[in-house]
């Protein structure tokens, strides 16, 4: 009888079940998004310095700092923030390709996965059910003085039922 239980599956797991690396242009727009917020931060911290350097000039002197310098610092941090939402949205694009893409390519091997795992439970089962009727032919006999095998056949039974409405709770999306 045992004979015709299937032995467990030889497939490699370990090497099929591999998320798809990061392409490099998702590093690339990164360091690009990176950049760009360094450099609008950058504008930003000299508008705000120039502001306090024209806010906190001594009357009587000479200006160091005039009102249409400060206003030019702030009209050039317009081009900053264009480039900076440019980049994000560029990563971000490059972010969802990706992710797009690991879906369709995980696809068969979470498949082959889940019909592995089947295929044990059904095994499993099968070699507890072995064990449950066992139990019951013993009959009276108090099966635990010799092996409390025979006697947690049936209950591990129940927790793979679980186990498998667990795992068929795990296909809906």
């Amino acid at each position: 009888m045992l004979a015709r239980l299937k032995s467990a599956p030889a497939t490699d797991f370990e090497k099929l079940l591999v998320v798809p690396q990061r392409p490099p242009s998702i590093a690339e727009a990164e360091a690009a998004l990176r950049n760009a917020t360094a450099a609008r931060e950058e504008g930003q911290q000299r508008h705000i310095e120039a502001g306090r350097r024209l806010q906190n000039q001594p009357l009587g002197q000479p200006p160091s700092i005039t009102h249409a310098e400060v206003e030019e610092l702030g009209q050039a941090l317009a081009p900053l923030f264009e480039a900076e939402a440019a980049a994000k949205a560029r990563r971000d694009e490059a972010v969802r390709a990706y992710e797009a893409s690991i879906a369709p390519a995980l696809a068969e091997p979470i498949a082959q996965l889940r019909e592995a795992i089947e295929e044990s439970i059904e095994n499993l089962e099968r070699l507890l059910g072995y064990g449950a009727a066992f139990r019951a032919r013993a009959g009276s006999l108090d099966l635990a003085k010799i092996s409390r095998l025979p006697g947690v056949c049936a209950p591990a039974i129940e927790r793979l039922r679980l186990v498998r409405a667990a795992l068929q709770h795990a296909d809906r999306n």
